[in-house]
């Protein structure tokens, strides 16, 4: 049996109020859930499993075709997000229009906000919900001794046309258990960032599942539980990674910093393997100390993302972020201190947000040692309690998320939370910001000395005019 997995093109993309200009140059990256997913199928199944990145070699729809073609698969999985909807209805459609037999069955963060939608979609034969390694596995063993699809738990089928729509399964306990994802599959040579000093780069997971309470943010898929694997099985996969030559570990985990024990266990087993590895992480404020970011700069991290959102106590408050300003202050300050580039993140158009509550923000980017900044326009997501609490406060008249899952258009654009400002005038005061941040003279001087190569000097300066200049 053949197995494809595909993950589609980006042309239709829903833009999330983010610059496009950001958008943009932030780099290109491996579909780390389809290669988790694609491991298990080969752990587990003996099917022949091949991965199609659509984006990574700027595929479009004819020449997705050409390939399912020559391939003729008996199963494709499609990576499928609430954001690349539209494009991924497409490539059902050109995957049934190259190979009608082909079972087709869709996995992600979309299908399991919206099953009911999603599998009436012309094509689709079935859903996997949840961690899709075991599920998706058990699909293909089931379709290649010639099984029904709706007979494996946590796979949705049309039942004579009506969905019949089951429960994920339990989330995975020993995540150590799974296979790591393959890699071999894709070149890894293609996939770059912005903000890597190193080329190539991939992405990796050491955990899933995030317990805090913060209103814009929902994984449906993964859970309200941290589940987190042990330092040898992470630090055997980063090995794995640097004896296939890539430089730069991008890790995608919600919150690594959240279990402090286990930073320190990962970081001396790095150490202990003498592993020559870069890595950052997405850590939150409240997590770090000096002796925690001194054990990740000693095992060779180069880059933090913190979550900051607003520079007003009220707002973090009212988004339940859970930590203070002092807390974010002194992660950048830390990072400073041993030498990690840092990567604040922030959101204009909070909740009862106001001119002084941004003007705070304001603040707190001119006096944070951050090195770069990431302002987004406040956007309730599908699934997020943001998003209801706009649907109960009559803030949106209709459930538009539901609206546009049942009846995709590459037109939409999803509202930004307007409740005090328009939308242009959100999209000002960031702009605004992005300058306010980026033109600092000791910013811009930081900056030019750690870069490390005319080439880093040219794609970070190239990034840079465009975020600053463009919108």
């Amino acid at each position: 049996m053949k197995v494809l997995l595909i993950h589609p093109p980006t042309r239709h993309m829903i833009r999330t109020n983010v610059p496009k200009s950001v958008d943009e140059v932030t780099g290109l990256y491996p579909p780390l859930g389809l290669l988790y997913v694609a491991a298990g199928a080969q752990a587990w199944t003996q099917a022949e499993v091949t991965v199609l990145d659509a984006p990574a070699h700027h595929m479009d729809q004819a020449a997705i075709g050409r390939h399912v073609s020559r391939l003729e698969p008996d199963v494709v999985g499609i990576q499928t997000m609430t954001f690349t909807l539209v494009d991924a209805i497409q490539t059902v459609e050109t995957v049934k229009s190259a190979h009608p037999n082909a079972h087709v069955t869709l996995g992600g963060p979309h299908v399991n906000l919206y099953p009911i939608e999603t599998i009436s979609i012309p094509g689709v034969d079935s859903l996997v919900l949840g961690e899709g390694e075991r599920p998706f596995a058990d699909l293909v063993n089931t379709l290649a001794d010639g099984g029904a699809a709706g007979d494996v738990s946590g796979v949705v089928v049309q039942d004579g046309g009506i969905p019949n729509v089951t429960s994920a399964r339990p989330l995975e306990k020993d995540l150590d258990d799974l296979p790591h994802p393959a890699r071999d599959l894709l070149d890894s040579s293609i996939y770059w960032s912005v903000l890597a000093t190193y080329k190539p780069i991939t992405t990796m997971m050491t955990s899933r599942g995030c317990p805090m309470k913060c209103v814009f943010c929902d994984r449906p898929h993964l859970g309200k539980t941290f589940r987190f694997r042990s330092a040898g099985s992470v630090v055997d996969e980063m090995e794995t990674c640097v004896k296939k030559g890539i430089r730069e570990l991008f890790l995608y985990d919600d919150t690594f910093s959240l279990r402090r024990q286990r930073i320190f266990e990962i970081c001396d087993e790095i150490t202990r393997r003498n592993l020559d590895v870069h890595w950052d992480v997405r850590a939150r404020a409240d997590t770090l100390d000096d002796e925690v970011v001194a054990a990740m700069k000693r095992a060779g991290i180069t880059r933090m993302h913190i979550g900051v959102e607003s520079g007003s106590p009220r707002i973090l408050d009212i988004i339940r972020k859970g930590i203070d300003l002092e807390q974010a202050y002194e992660a950048f300050e830390l990072c400073g201190k041993h030498g990690i580039t840092s990567l604040g993140y922030f959101m204009f158009g909070n909740p009862t947000e106001t001119r002084d509550d941004i003007e705070m923000t304001m603040e707190f980017l001119r006096n944070c040692k951050a090195n770069h900044a990431h302002i987004a326009i406040t956007t309730p997501f599908p699934g997020t309690e943001l998003y209801r609490m706009g649907l109960e406060q009559g803030l949106y008249p209709n459930d538009y998320w539901q609206e546009f899952a049942a009846h995709p258009d590459a037109s939409f654009q999803p509202p930004a939370w307007t409740e005090n400002f328009t939308q242009q005038e959100l999209e000002d005061l960031r702009q605004e910001a992005y300058r306010s941040f980026y033109s600092r003279p000791s910013r811009l001087l930081r900056q030019l000395f750690a870069v490390r190569s005319f080439g880093e000097l040219w794609m970070k300066g190239r990034a840079g005019l465009k975020v600053l200049f463009s919108k």
